[in-house]
């Protein structure tokens, strides 16, 4: 009889062990990237994005995208054509500038004379092998819609906005 309630309650806690996230510290078991309730993806990092319309992204498409930024806990904003992209960057500080990696090197200008110095994060549309190994040699983050899932493309952000932390602290500890 000791026996059997010793088994039990062996695989009691078993169970109990793997459905709970008893690895996160804290009371609230949160895992970093994770919402508290898993349903969504909790950005580490919350940026200020602005979105450079890629072409063949629809506007249901659009309202998809700030709407995942919004809930990951992003403030975004969508811009259609290099004209508001220059008028938007002067009036507001952002920290990513979201954009097809075909439109990179016009918007690179942009940013250059942009006060906050955003970072660029590119889109790669279902790329050859030559243009995303070009694309990775140049970037250290970028977004894959046709090879990573929606929070994996917000893992990307965030990892962005670490290695932009890790920079700001590094000149700060420069000077």
């Amino acid at each position: 009889m000791l026996q059997r309630v010793f088994v039990v309650g062996v695989v009691a806690m078993t169970v109990a062990a793997t459905s709970a996230d008893l690895a996160a510290c804290g009371d609230k078991f949160l895992r970093i990237g994770r919402s508290a309730r898993y349903l969504r993806y909790a950005a580490i990092h919350p940026a200020s994005i602005l979105v450079y319309k890629p072409k063949n992204l629809t506007p249901e498409g659009v309202r998809d995208l700030e709407a995942l930024l919004k809930r990951a806990g992003h403030k975004s904003l969508t811009v259609e054509n290099e004209t508001g992209l220059s008028q938007i960057l002067a009036a507001a500080a952002y920290d990513v500038v979201i954009a097809d990696y075909a439109d990179t090197g016009k918007i690179k200008n942009e940013l250059r004379s942009a006060a906050s110095k955003p970072e660029l994060l590119p889109i790669l549309y279902k790329p050859s092998k030559a243009v995303a190994a070009e694309a990775a040699k140049e970037y250290q983050c970028l977004i894959k819609p046709d090879a990573m899932s929606k929070h994996d493309a917000l893992a990307q952000i965030d990892h962005l906005m670490e290695l932009r932390l890790k920079a700001t602290a590094a000149a700060g500890a420069a000077r």
